[in-house]
């Protein structure tokens, strides 16, 4: 009794999941390529604080448009909640592929070998 127990749900689960993932993946592959497996496991830190950095610090952002006065107010509400709704779709677009791009490049940022790519 008296004993504090952390519980980690929902978002936080998700990214402690990816965190420790992430480390012990990275740390399996530069074992392959003789790489230090406490380096390893501080790059797959990085990453991870790179990445949520990229999920949850997007700056704000003040969309402006001007709306026709022809509109009634119900159709002018209309616009603007469909203004909101492509924002936000946008942002998520551009994040998710941020992320997608990041973590297809894992293993060349983060081991001491590149894949054999053409130049």
């Amino acid at each position: 009794m008296g004993e504090i127990i952390e519980v980690t749900s929902g978002p936080d689960r998700d990214w402690e999941h990816a965190r420790r993932e992430w480390a012990e993946n990275l740390a399996a592959v530069g074992a392959l390529f003789g790489d230090d497996e406490s380096l390893m496991r501080a790059k797959a830190n990085c990453l991870y604080e790179v990445l949520r950095r990229i999920v949850e610090e997007i700056p704000p952002l003040r969309v402006t448009a001007s709306v026709p006065q022809e509109l009634t107010s119900e159709h002018a509400a209309r616009l603007r909640v469909a203004l909101r709704a492509a924002t936000l779709k946008g942002i998520e677009a551009s994040t998710c592929h941020t992320v997608r791009v990041l973590t297809a490049a894992i293993y060349d940022l983060c081991t001491s070998k590149l894949r054999g790519r053409p130049s």
